[in-house]
């Protein structure tokens, strides 16, 4: 049986954009405690926030690679021995499991380019998720320690990392633009002065010395 390389990759590309983007979203719940950019945790403690991005990966992993057990694709009994473009098709049996995979690109595998796309997207869709989830996350943290009345402490002046501290991404992001606009002049002229300090021509005409 020929198998149409374009359904195969239609097949690929879905499990592994699902791949990509549970991977993703754990590794950034184990960043983000770590950092302790609480703007961005699915849940509201350090330690399962922890725990769930450690979930993630591995049942990303185990689900793309157990997935050919019980979804048809290009990898049923009999065609990991098979050349690639008369793959059958159906489900992969346990012993096959380890090769079901193994599709070469011409025949409707992942090449590198489309990898280069859908990872990208799939990381996007990853911290979406934990800016719009951690958001509602803080919230209610916040709502549930905060007596009626009481105004919420916030440092106006933290942004980027710190500011995720204890706003969220989207509470965050008017902080640190305003804050970027007004220190990008001067971080733009002083990386040219050190830049220009260690030019070539400056040290060959001994210019090279710092300004006093």
């Amino acid at each position: 049986m020929t198998t149409d390389p374009m359904v195969v990759r239609d097949v690929f590309v879905s499990h592994y954009f699902l791949l990509a983007f549970l991977t993703s979203l754990g590794t950034l719940q184990i960043s983000v405690t770590i950092s302790g950019a609480r703007g961005l945790w699915l849940t509201p403690h350090r330690t399962v926030t922890r725990w769930l991005g450690i979930g993630l990966i591995v049942a990303g992993v185990l689900i793309f690679y157990g997935q050919p057990l019980w979804i048809e694709g290009p990898w049923a009994e009999g065609s990991v021995e098979a050349n690639s473009a008369t793959l059958a098709w159906g489900q992969s049996s346990w012993s096959e499991l380890s090769g079901a995979r193994n599709v070469n690109d011409i025949h409707g595998g992942l090449d590198g380019r489309t990898q280069a796309i859908w990872f990208p997207l799939a990381a996007v869709l990853a911290i979406v998720t934990s800016a719009v989830v951690g958001s509602l996350s803080l919230r209610i943290t916040k709502s549930a320690e905060l007596d009626p009345g009481e105004s919420d402490p916030v440092d106006d002046s933290s942004d980027g990392i710190a500011g995720l501290s204890n706003r969220s991404y989207f509470s965050n992001l008017p902080v640190s633009w305003r804050n970027f606009r007004a220190e990008i002049a001067g971080l733009w002229t002083s990386g040219l002065e050190a830049a220009d300090r260690w030019s070539l021509f400056r040290m060959i005409f001994g210019g090279a010395g710092r300004k006093s």
